[in-house]
């Protein structure tokens, strides 16, 4: 079984060959043989929080491989009134956080102590994490902090926990922030595979996994910026693995199911 935790519906970006409506993202699914996709609404991140939460609640309802985030920010206190939505519509899994396009830095108190309110009402998160170099506005630090205060919600850093490809030395990815996050983790921080360079160079899922562990990853794409043609390069990497196979089920959807509750 392969679970797909991170993936986006409608346009990201605005950019037209970033786009996938509900039946896409199934294909998607289909091409790639990927069972479950749980996503977020693009139109939530990048224009109207609690619009775009609505827009994919009537997406969840009309399909059968996706499952949801709520998507809440404290630049838009109003979206706290969605967590509803992991009520009454039970494909809505957990919720979904990105400070760098809503414009807020996580350790800021404020903005602290509102997500700090929202771990206490839902089970389980998914942070963006930078992977853009000099971005830092959801240190993974940061979330590990905020995880060990809310032990019985997991928490899921996106986009390898920060990787990023180092511009003086482009040939070296930089794991830095997930070495950082795995020394301070506790047994509910989990780590995905959101980002290209997992495929792009070899060595890079065979430290991701040496760090992490195989118990801490959760295979994830971020599509449809990886369209399913890319999505079956991750799961290639994955696969290549010299590891267990029960350790690669896990990466593929042990981890996924204990995360979302399935």
């Amino acid at each position: 079984m392969i679970i797909d935790i991170h993936g986006h519906l409608g346009n990201i970006n605005f950019a037209k060959f970033w786009q996938a409506d509900a039946p896409t993202l199934e294909r998607y699914c289909d091409e790639s043989n990927t069972d479950l996709l749980c996503l977020s609404s693009s139109r939530s991140i990048m224009y109207d929080v609690r619009e775009g939460n609505a827009e994919l609640d009537k997406a969840l309802k009309e399909t059968e491989k996706l499952l949801g985030y709520v998507v809440v920010s404290p630049t838009f206190p109003e979206s706290l009134a969605d967590l509803s939505y992991l009520k009454t519509n039970p494909k809505f899994k957990g919720v979904k956080v990105h400070p760098d396009y809503h414009g807020y830095i996580l350790p800021t108190k404020s903005n602290r102590d509102f997500i700090e309110e929202v771990a206490d009402q839902t089970p389980m998160m998914l942070f963006h994490v930078s992977c853009m170099p000099g971005t830092g506005f959801s240190p993974g630090k940061t979330v590990c902090e905020i995880a060990k205060n809310h032990p019985k919600t997991k928490f899921v850093l996106a986009h390898v926990a920060g990787l990023f490809q180092n511009g003086n030395y482009p040939f070296f990815p930089n794991m830095d922030s997930l070495e950082e996050v795995m020394q301070i983790a506790g047994d509910n921080v989990y780590i995905d595979t959101a980002h290209f360079l997992i495929y792009v160079y070899p060595g890079v899922m065979e430290k991701m996994v040496k760090i992490a562990t195989a118990d801490h990853i959760v295979y994830g794409t971020d599509v449809p910026l990886q369209g399913p043609m890319q999505m079956r390069f991750a799961q290639d990497a994955i696969r290549a693995l010299d590891i267990p196979d029960a350790d690669k089920e896990k990466i593929f959807s042990g981890n996924a199911k204990k995360v979302l509750g399935l």
